[in-house]
């Protein structure tokens, strides 16, 4: 239990000293990251600490709705394509068909479907908002399972109407991809892939660079690194198959099935409602502390009564003091990052 006066900041397992000293005015956290260096060195910890210390419920929550969601993705992306030769999973291509078609190299005159697949992605991204009001990386935390079973309506709708309509399968995917991207605090996407193909290219290309410079002579640092890099390489090369194996489920299901395919992407989305929902009433009491926990925290380091300019390094020069027990001014910054990395503290930036 955090009690008011003495807040312990814990990035990667190290606890920092309280925010409050009897030498002076305690400032708020949330105060002290209006400065650059501070903000930079926290958000980089608790990134990596994030990844490090992910409970295992959880990593395998997101692996498995990660790579479920881009299979259904994959897979009414190329119904759609089949049907209408149009992919309705992202808007890239659909924006670039805007331009070819007004200037008549692609389909002259036929510009008004491709706006429409745009505007109802957008459009189910906004539905997305509505109904998850922050970005939270907790299963439970927030109404999952109605944006799936919304995803799965928006699927079968298509469906009854034959297939008619290519602007109900881009929003689903509009509403899909912004509720992963929720949870996930925009590290998982499932409906298009570039975002994923980049971050598994450079996750490897960080884990072939650090081995070439070191070899396998890593310090904790470097294996902690190492370790962030290639869970991130893994999952992203799982969404990237998923998608693909998605693909191929769905040109098989239509040749097969034909408008009936999309009982595929549905199904599967509403067992992932389904489960989400079991999920949360079972665990239904742990969320609900960890809920009020986290609001009192955070109430605890906005400060309350803290000023609102934060244009003045005077307030996170106070803070870095506190934290790490004075100094010369030069230093300060150095002996947080130090801090709240890990390293001792008469250790060197770069050692």
């Amino acid at each position: 239990w955090l009690k008011s006066q003495e807040i312990l900041l814990v990035l990667n397992l190290q606890p920092l000293r309280s925010l409050t000293m009897d030498q002076s005015k305690p400032v708020p956290l949330a105060e002290a990251l209006t400065n650059t260096a501070v903000r930079n060195a926290v958000l980089e910890n608790v990134q990596r600490s994030v990844v490090l210390n992910l409970p295992t419920r959880e990593k395998v929550g997101m692996h498995l709705i990660g790579i479920v969601l881009s299979i259904c993705a994959g897979a009414a992306n190329a119904i759609a394509f089949t049907t209408f030769k149009y992919y309705v999973s992202h808007v890239s291509g659909s924006s670039t068909a805007i331009g070819l078609r007004m200037e008549g190299l692609q389909k002259p005159g036929d510009v008004l479907i491709v706006v429409e697949l745009v505007f109802y992605f957008i459009v189910g991204s906004v539905i997305a908002g509505l109904i998850i009001p922050s970005a939270t990386m907790k299963m439970g935390q927030a109404r999952y399972e109605l944006v799936l079973f919304l995803v799965a309506a928006m699927e079968l709708v298509c469906w009854m109407h034959n297939l008619r309509y290519p602007e109900m399968l881009a929003a689903a995917m509009g509403l899909q991809n912004a509720m992963i991207s929720s949870w996930s605090g925009n590290a998982v996407r499932t409906t298009h892939m570039t975002g994923t193909a980049t971050d598994m290219g450079s996750a490897l290309g960080r884990i072939c660079a650090r081995y070439c410079m070191k070899g396998f002579n890593y310090t904790d640092e470097d294996w902690d690194l190492h370790i962030v890099d290639r869970q991130k390489f893994v999952l992203m090369t799982c969404l990237l198959v998923s998608f693909i194996v998605g693909g191929d489920i769905g040109a098989r299901g239509y040749r097969s099935f034909g408008v009936h395919s999309l009982f595929i992407p549905a199904s599967l989305t509403i067992i992932l409602g389904i489960g989400h929902m079991i999920y949360s009433m079972v665990n239904k009491e742990e969320m609900a502390q960890e809920k009020k926990a986290e609001e009192i925290f955070a109430r605890q380091l906005s400060g309350g009564d803290a000023g609102e300019d934060s244009g003045d390094d005077s307030a996170a020069e106070q803070f870095i003091r506190q934290i790490s027990g004075g100094g010369a001014k030069a230093d300060r910054v150095e002996q947080f990052v130090r801090q709240i990395s890990g390293k001792p503290a008469d250790a060197g930036i770069g050692g």
